[in-house]
């Protein structure tokens, strides 16, 4: 399905992470063919159209990001999935829902961010749940804290130039990718307060294109109530015994399904593989993806 004219992804990676920024592509490719132009940003050497150049440091995640934001914005760009290197889709994506559906839908609202970890994935619900006719969208309330999460999204390109001209006007210190999930509510709160009544979140399991029995909403709708009891009754013995249960439970608890499955979290934790997400891999019959990624080098440690 052809995407909306205007819309695009923006893969926001750096040289550290190159590689794995790599793999993420192969897998948007294979999971969501006939995807919007992708384009890349934070890499220093520049070697296409596609990879958007920068100026300033390469740790500086913010800066890198508004100067992207604003060349897409410059170039006709309305809306883009903003997607960090190491969360691609673990699994079939809804084509017509991303290329089509959610950007239509996201104009009718004047919504400013769509977020594609849905409400009904065993995550904190704050705000009402809109009817059929808009996709079953968790209206996120203005106090709720997560509604700008960084994972994988839908933002209004000009909106977001216009938080980040403000975050950097109003804290050049704040630099990280998780300084913008903690810090651009204060600054939206100040500079644009109608901009936070405008962020959604997705309903997941009803929109998912997978197959597999863990993939279809009736069954995990089913299985949801045995899951918090099972969380429940481990938890009486204590955190060993819970951490063991949610690990049975992965397929529910991290394996975040919708029109774009992800994983929570990503391919890598601590700028190491993520062992979690390549077990589901390997159990979900992905097991040469997974050693495909075991391959990958990973990004050296940070240094002071």
């Amino acid at each position: 399905m052809k995407p909306v004219e205007s819309l695009c992804i923006l893969l926001s990676t750096c040289d550290a992470y190159a590689a794995v920024a790599g793999q993420t592509q192969r897998m948007l490719a294979l999971h969501w063919p006939g995807h919007p132009r992708l384009f890349t940003c934070g890499l220093s050497g520049v070697s296409g159209d596609d990879q958007l150049p920068f100026q300033g440091s390469d740790r500086d995640w913010i800066g890198i990001t508004r100067q992207a934001f604003q060349q897409l914005r410059e170039r006709g760009y309305a809306w883009a999935y903003l997607i960090l290197d190491d969360h691609p889709p673990m699994g079939p994506c809804n084509v017509q829902y991303l290329n089509q559906d959610l950007p239509r839908q996201a104009e009718t609202l004047s919504a400013i961010q769509i977020n594609l970890l849905g409400w009904d994935q065993y995550q904190p619900q704050h705000g009402p749940v809109l009817s059929r006719r808009n996709l079953y969208w968790q209206n996120n309330d203005p106090e709720f804290r997560w509604k700008f999460s960084l994972h994988p999204g839908l933002w209004h390109v000009a909106s977001l130039c216009d938080l980040l001209d403000a975050l950097r006007r109003e804290s050049p210190e704040v630099q990280s990718a998780r300084s913008f999930e903690g810090d651009l509510d204060a600054v939206a709160r100040r500079c644009f307060p109608s901009l936070r009544t405008r962020t959604y979140r997705i309903r997941g399991d009803g929109y998912a294109a997978g197959r597999h029995w863990y993939e279809q909403g009736w069954t995990r709708r089913m299985v949801r109530p045995a899951v918090h009891a099972a969380r429940l009754l481990a938890g009486l013995g204590g955190e060993t015994a819970r951490a063991s249960m949610d690990e049975r439970l992965l397929v529910y608890l991290q394996y975040l399904n919708g029109p774009y499955p992800m994983f929570w979290s990503g391919l890598i934790q601590r700028r190491q593989l993520h062992e979690r997400a390549l077990r589901f891999l390997q159990w979900s019959g992905q097991g040469a993806l997974a050693d495909a990624i075991r391959s990958l080098p990973m990004p050296p440690p940070l240094t002071p």
